[in-house]
């Protein structure tokens, strides 16, 4: 009688091998995931905000008077024509600049009394919204040693750079650009040694300055990107840092040599923000992205709801946050994201001299809240942001520290109603780091605007404090990976 056990053992062993194996690979599993997990440094936003997400949502119970708010108003003024375009730069803060639609000229106004500082000569065509103009101050020094402010206003108005004296209002000089324009302008340095970055369409990063001697200006030189720009460049310590329609995000030195080019995998549509050696920025696949802005190094991101197609912003005093804006279609997808930003060191266990592996260097992100359908940041105070939805005159007062709404006001309210009342057309779109302007712009269609100031005490932002609680339980200070 023949043996049939013999030829199977073989398959028996396999078999019991294969489930051992199987068993260790589950076992060995969790503790890859982890290290994964810690080195990597992905995290994943999720969204349980019930705030509203339009203005038929708010409720009625917060909505108040003017006079029920902290908010007074504080000046008028009339420009007897409508207000095609306003902004506020964060390197001047205490002027607040309009351009009419008929002349076309930019005023000057001092953001506190509401007086007209100057206007200069009308430019040809109304500023474009891809083209936002950029205020450069440069600290001077003269023979006596006296420091003093040396102002400019770099304007495109149909393909031509203008440079003003932004203390006085007076053309400094003008260059019709030999190619089309596709960002603002980013102007570094002074008269003697200048740089002003502009990208164009055909993926080229285009440097212009002026001649020292002649005070003619002319194109210095160019960076070949090798794909369309959008955003406009920023500066951060003599690096300067453009994303294009190709992902990826672009660091220069003031010399041309190129510093690092890091792969974000989508299109990049909005400028980077800086924030001591971290570069924040998002892109149009949902993500969010913080780099080691010296080396291009990634020290984290964040995957969103929706894509990332604007600039972040930040707060001086809120050294843990960063604030983005999410583009969607839908109202409850879109809008901001405060999200939470705490710097850590990962060490790791098998560091010997025969082994190094030096410290890792990260950045924790997590969404702290999410505020609904909001597109406009309009004024902001230590405690809270000011935001209107899309063609709102809605102001809505937002906690910085949990995202809740706490009363709305219509800042409309005192140009009365009827069919020849006047309509809010524009409400000043700025970002204030320091939290010291504290006014909410308006503007209605016959060219007057008035100003509403927050008056009153605030005290300093407490939201870092507030945030640290949860961060020492998710967030610990160093980690160890194998």
């Amino acid at each position: 009688m023949t043996d049939q056990t013999l030829p199977t053992s073989p398959r028996l062993r396999a078999s019991l091998l294969s489930l051992l194996s199987l068993g260790l690979c589950l076992a060995v599993a969790p503790s890859c995931t982890s290290e994964r997990a810690a080195t990597d440094n992905v995290a994943v936003a999720t969204d349980q905000t019930t705030a509203p997400a339009s203005v038929d949502q708010v409720p009625q119970d917060r909505i108040r008077a003017l006079k029920d708010t902290p908010f007074e108003r504080a000046w008028d003024l009339d420009l007897h024509e409508r207000i095609h375009t306003s902004w506020i730069s964060p390197n001047v803060p205490d002027l607040v600049f309009f351009q009419t639609e008929e002349s076309k000229a930019i005023y000057a106004v001092d953001t506190m009394s509401g007086a007209t500082r100057w206007v200069t000569t009308p430019l040809p065509r109304t500023i474009m919204a891809a083209h936002p103009p950029y205020v450069a101050r440069v600290v001077v020094n003269n023979d006596q040693g006296e420091h003093f402010n040396d102002d400019r206003l770099y304007v495109i108005s149909d393909d031509i750079l203008f440079c003003f004296d932004a203390i006085g209002g007076q053309l400094i000089w003008r260059y019709q650009l030999p190619f089309s324009p596709s960002t603002g302008p980013l102007a570094l340095g002074n008269e003697g040694d200048l740089r002003v970055y502009i990208g164009d369409w055909a993926g080229h990063m285009r440097v212009s300055t002026v001649h020292p001697n002649r005070r003619f200006p002319y194109e210095a030189w160019q960076w070949n990107i090798q794909s369309s720009i959008s955003a406009s460049p920023i500066d951060k310590e003599d690096l300067v840092y453009v994303g294009d329609h190709n992902g990826k995000m672009h660091c220069f030195g003031l010399d041309r040599e190129k510093k690092w080019t890091f792969a974000a995998g989508s299109s990049i549509a909005g400028s980077a923000v800086a924030r001591d050696r971290s570069l924040f920025f998002g892109n149009g696949d949902n993500v969010f992205y913080v780099l080691n802005r010296l080396t291009g190094e990634k020290l984290g991101q964040v995957n969103l709801n929706g894509p990332v197609t604007r600039q972040p912003f930040l707060f001086r005093d809120e050294t843990k946050r960063v604030y983005t804006w999410v583009s969607s279609a839908n109202p409850r997808v879109a809008g901001v994201y405060a999200i939470r930003s705490v710097p850590d060191t990962i060490y790791f266990e098998n560091d010997s001299a025969d082994h190094p592996h030096r410290p890792l260097e990260v950045v924790r992100l997590a969404q702290d809240w999410h505020f609904p359908g909001v597109t406009r940041l309009v004024s902001s105070t230590p405690q809270h942001l000011y935001m209107t939805y899309p063609d709102s005159t809605l102001v809505m007062a937002i906690r910085r520290d949990n995202g809740s709404l706490d009363w709305a006001w219509d800042c409309a309210e005192e140009r009365g109603g009827g069919k020849k009342a006047s309509r809010v057309t524009l409400i000043t779109e700025y970002q204030d780091p320091s939290d010291l302007n504290r006014s909410i712009y308006t503007c209605d269609d016959s060219g007057r605007v008035i100003s509403y100031r927050f008056f009153g005490f605030v005290p300093r932002s407490d939201n870092t404090r507030v945030a640290d609680k949860p961060q020492k339980e998710a967030m610990p200070k160093s980690r160890k990976a194998k």
